[in-house]
């Protein structure tokens, strides 16, 4: 007959599967509703990047919002008590690999394990990519972990395979990897290459919450080894001190002795486990009780016509999200010439349409938020070179034009051909536009792309891809080079 499981479990996997099935429908709604926050505005490492941006720089990272760090903050809070509480309790992607790690189970009827020299290098790896992802974070001032981040990837399925491939392609590869791993190795994820892992890691090494074993009652059944999820060598440690323990109480619950051999302590006080996932809770609810009250705890942007009557709006604020109604609303300008600029017919892509969808609707490959944005910032007269970039001196179309018989020469120099860290190649931009955004000669960025040398320099790079043979993937791609 099989044992059933404590409450407290029972308990923990409704709480982890409530947020797993909370989070997918999030995303689910994100595509198809306004005021759904994207999965970068829920994940709270975002938090810790956007904060390295806001003392560089004094202002968040795009597609993060003030909740990723009120997140961040409970998450430190949690950390510094409760050890990894948010890892074995409240990750959604935990919860994700736990899934899968059932799954394995009863697939193969067996537990795996890494080597133990093999698992002790590998577990270092997350904080080589924790010191990584700030290192550069600082540098660029970006989101830098999005494009390899599997919780971002799974946060965009519901966009579909092909959305998801052109912008997440490692961190979808990744996704798949680790979720096969948690079939055989518990949480993989969170054992290797968690960042946020490595940061709770780090702060359990506060010696506030511990699980202790009584030795003389103990009688080294192994049980609570053979169920941790971290596989920690808890039966032969008088006290729990590893960081990789994520407060799951698994090896508690497991323990056959019932005679307190393994206890929960705060401040080397046994503690009831019960209370201890109420200090838990009331951590975390704490937080977002504090981020309410300062109101930081939102995780949607500000809409348009909110920044319009703050005086605070910038084409740069215009989202995927956004409909072209609020869109004229905001920033006054005509809707036909916007519809023009874009090439866009109005039947198609009608006014309360979000501009992510607008490929979508119009039979347009490969259309951008950020040509919305070069619309609108044409309509207006005002400057603004794309997303990603950032304003330098450029010369005059009539300073970037080679002379006669100087085209070879500034062909065999496009290899060297300086392409600015975090420079975007956009559809809607001329090849005059991308010469004066890296001041260089029409003729060098034609040798950078591998195009003919008599492709119109005025008419936008997406307008001519069927004519020339050419798709934008492979233009960014080339760009990148």
């Amino acid at each position: 007959m099989a044992q059933r499981m404590p409450k407290i479990q029972v308990f923990r996997r409704v709480v982890l599967g409530t947020l797993l099935v909370g989070l997918t429908v999030f995303t689910f709604l994100h595509q198809k509703l306004q005021g759904i926050p994207a999965i970068d505005a829920l994940d709270p490492f975002g938090g810790l990047e956007t904060l390295f941006k806001w003392l560089a720089g004094g202002d968040f990272i795009k597609k993060i919002e003030p909740g990723n760090i009120v997140l961040l903050g409970a998450i430190v809070a949690l950390g510094i008590v409760l050890s990894r509480f948010f890892c074995g309790w409240l990750c959604a992607f935990g919860a994700l690999q736990g899934v899968f790690g059932w799954i394995g189970k009863k697939l193969f009827k067996r537990r795996f394990e890494v080597p133990k020299k093999l698992d002790r290098v590998l577990r270092w790896m997350k904080y080589v990519i924790l010191v990584a992802i700030i290192y550069f974070t600082w540098k660029t001032g970006e989101l830098v972990i999005r494009p390899y981040d599997p919780l971002a990837a799974y946060g965009h399925l519901p966009a579909g395979l092909t959305a998801v491939w052109t912008e997440f392609k490692v961190g979808f590869i990744l996704l798949v990897l680790f979720m096969v791993l948690s079939m055989f190795y518990e949480r993989a994820f969170c054992k290797y290459a968690c960042p946020l892992g490595a940061v709770n890691a780090i702060l359990s090494r506060v010696p506030l919450f511990r699980i202790k074993r009584d030795k003389p009652t103990c009688i080294s059944c192994s049980k609570c080894d053979r169920v941790c999820p971290m596989n920690i060598d808890v039966s032969h440690a008088e006290s729990v001190k590893s960081p990789e323990c994520i407060s799951c109480f698994e090896c508690v619950t497991a323990c056959p002795t019932k005679k307190d051999t393994l206890v929960a302590t705060i401040g080397n006080k046994k503690t009831k486990l019960w209370t201890v996932v109420i200090i838990g809770f009331a951590i975390y609810a704490g937080a977002a009780l504090i981020g309410q009250v300062t109101g930081m705890l939102r995780f949607t942007a500000p809409s348009l016509s909110e920044l319009s009557d703050k005086g605070t709006l910038n084409v740069a604020d215009i989202k995927g999200s956004s409909t072209y109604e609020e869109l004229v609303g905001a920033f006054g300008v005509d809707l036909d010439q916007l519809y023009r600029e874009l090439g866009i017919d109005k039947t198609k892509v009608p006014t309360t349409s979000m501009i992510k969808d607008t490929g979508k609707l119009a039979g347009i490959e490969d259309f951008e938020t950020d040509q919305a944005r070069v619309a609108v910032a044409k309509l207006l007269g005002i400057p603004y070179e794309g997303e990603g970039t950032t304003p330098t001196e450029t010369a005059t179309p009539e300073e970037t034009t080679a002379e006669p018989g100087a085209a070879a020469s500034a062909v065999s120099s496009e290899s060297s051909l300086m392409i600015p860290e975090g420079f975007a190649l956009e559809g809607t931009m001329t090849i005059q536009d991308v010469a004066k955004a890296l001041n260089a000669t029409p003729q060098q960025v034609i040798g950078k792309l591998g195009l003919p040398q008599d492709i119109p320099l005025d008419k936008p790079l997406r307008e001519m891809g069927s004519l020339y043979g050419y798709t934008m993937p492979q233009l960014k791609e080339k760009i990148a080079q």
